[in-house]
């Protein structure tokens, strides 16, 4: 009987060589049998079942964008990471945010053929990625840090403080009720209040409110990802230093706080790996390596990216009458603005 040869095929797995026609398994692998295989998958994504299982893991999904709340929710879940053999937790949570949602907005196209190739899909898990990022940046911000002096608080808050007031001045203008695209009661918000601690609070706020309403600034505004992830950390760091009675220990040995911000960032890594496994089953592995983020990549904008080719493409040929004076190149990268 040749049934178990047929189940083989069916499943993607390579036929056993003929006997009549010795040839080698590469030619076995026929374009017109790849092509049934596609088809075949392409089929299976297209069951209403897929579908479902999608949009059931979607609605299901953990969502907020208020890290306390986020914490509190994935907390049980980071306390079961076995804490033996923790890898320290060094990244910088809020570009991360935006790295997952970038992330899930690549791989969704795909994620129906993923189901279709995969038995346990975990879709529920890597939609509850950005508010899991959220809450690991509330776990993070527990962590008593080292002790700074007076003259390091001041030089932070000098450093990031020319960032505050550009970001600030935009938010001016965007929550306008002419333009509208934030609420001009989270500006208003925001702009309470004077003095070092206050500054402080900003730094954390107003990447806030760019990561929450991220969809409608998105190419709106002149900002780095990173550099609104800089603000932010100086914020948090700022803060554990400067409010009252809140003055940090310096520790040898790892802490309750550091071990469990270390366990939510070896959940939101194990969950990030399967996003990406489902994007190489949906995608294939070439598109989902181009095109997937990586989870701590400090990426440039796509305008930037864009500007880029266009600066070289402009650059004008030297005449070939004078090799005397070799034109000098411009640079294949636009500046980046001083930090202050």
């Amino acid at each position: 009987m040749r049934a178990p040869h047929d189940r083989s095929s069916a499943a993607g797995g390579d036929a056993p060589r003929s006997r009549t026609h010795p040839m080698s398994t590469k030619s076995k692998k026929s374009p017109a049998k790849a092509r049934h295989l596609d088809a075949a998958l392409v089929k299976a994504a297209q069951d209403p079942a897929a579908g479902d299982l999608i949009a059931a893991g979607r609605a299901s999904a953990f969502s907020s964008t208020d890290p306390a709340k986020c914490f509190a929710h994935f907390r049980p879940l980071a306390e079961a990471v076995l804490a033996d053999g923790l890898t320290l937790f060094r990244g910088a949570p809020l570009l991360m945010h935006g790295n997952v949602k970038r992330a899930l907005v690549v791989a969704e196209p795909g994620l129906s053929v993923a189901v279709a190739r995969l038995r346990a899909p975990r879709i529920q898990d890597v939609y509850e990625l950005p508010s899991l990022v959220l809450g690991l940046q509330f776990a993070a911000g527990r962590v008593p840090g080292a002790v700074m002096s007076q003259g390091e608080i001041s030089s932070l808050l000098a450093e990031q403080s020319p960032w505050r007031r550009l970001a600030l001045a935009y938010l001016d203008v965007v929550s306008d009720p002419l333009v509208g695209l934030v609420p001009r009661e989270r500006y208003v918000k925001i702009r309470e209040g004077s003095g070092p601690l206050d500054r402080a609070e900003d730094f954390v706020a107003i990447p806030g409110v760019f990561d929450e309403f991220a969809g409608a600034l998105q190419g709106k505004h002149p900002f780095r990802e990173a550099q609104l992830a800089r603000l932010a950390e100086a914020g948090a760091q700022l803060l554990q230093q400067m409010r009252p009675g809140n003055a940090p220990k310096e520790q040898k040995s790892r802490g309750p706080e550091a071990t469990l911000r270390d366990q939510m960032g070896a959940l939101v890594a194990e969950r990030f790996e399967h996003l990406l496994e489902l994007a190489t089953l949906g995608l294939g592995r070439a598109k989902a390596e181009a095109e997937m983020p990586a989870l701590h990549a400090t990426a440039r904008t796509p305008k930037a990216d864009a500007a880029e080719p266009k600066k070289q493409e402009a650059k004008p040929a030297e005449p070939v009458a004078v090799p005397k004076r070799p034109s000098v190149a411009p640079p294949a990268r636009p500046s980046v603005p001083p930090p202050n």
